[in-house]
């Protein structure tokens, strides 16, 4: 098995690398392994990754991971997809997605349009599809859990006016996808909403 993970967020890349290099000296199971993931609790304990890349091998090399930082995963994704990433990838078999709410319909482009970057009955996971229970007001255009009273401080109006333009956002992709034809979908109604796409 081979995993794939592409991060920008430096304190979530530091945080990562450190869980993948305990996993990676330490295993899944017992409770040397336990402790150690349960050590990382500060900054100073995760440490600070200047690579790159970080690669682990779990297992004993039956399995690799590899941890990616970017400053856009789309522009990774779409390399992969058309075959000029700077290393060769075979295709995965599931795609997870938790990025940019704007860029969503890119991801999910880049998957179905290449099987060099998702094999055909691969699956795409999308993450936050239902947007704090906010989509099906979006889909209405009604907005009554989240709104611009006079009571709302202006930090609360911008955090509600953000939480509708997401939702609206959210509403588009879910319809979009529905209807693409290349793919087969069932919506999860779990936590904050779950896209499980498959590639036909």
């Amino acid at each position: 098995p081979y995993v794939m993970s592409m991060e920008r967020d430096s304190r979530a890349l530091n945080l990562a690398a450190a869980h993948l290099r305990a996993i990676e000296k330490h295993g899944f199971e017992g409770e040397e392994a336990a402790e150690a993931i349960s050590a990382l609790r500060t900054d100073e304990q995760v440490g600070e990754v200047h690579e790159d890349v970080v690669s682990v091998s779990i297992d004993g090399g039956i399995a690799r991971c590899d941890l990616l930082r970017v400053t856009d995963a789309l522009a990774t994704v779409e390399a992969i997809a058309t075959g000029d990433f700077d290393q060769p990838i075979a295709p995965f078999d599931l795609v997870f997605v938790d990025a940019d709410k704007t860029r969503l319909l890119e991801y999910v482009e880049a998957s179905l349009s290449s099987d060099k970057l998702l094999n055909r009955g691969g699956i795409i996971v999308v993450d936050n599809v239902l947007w704090k229970g906010l989509v099906l007001e979006a889909s209405t255009g009604d907005f009554v859990s989240v709104s611009d009273s006079e009571d709302a401080g202006k930090a609360e109006l911008k955090k509600n006016r953000r939480a509708r333009k997401l939702a609206t956002l959210m509403h588009k992709f879910n319809s979009a996808i529905a209807k693409d034809e290349r793919a087969e979908v069932l919506l999860l109604p779990m936590r904050d909403g779950l896209s499980v796409i498959r590639k036909k």
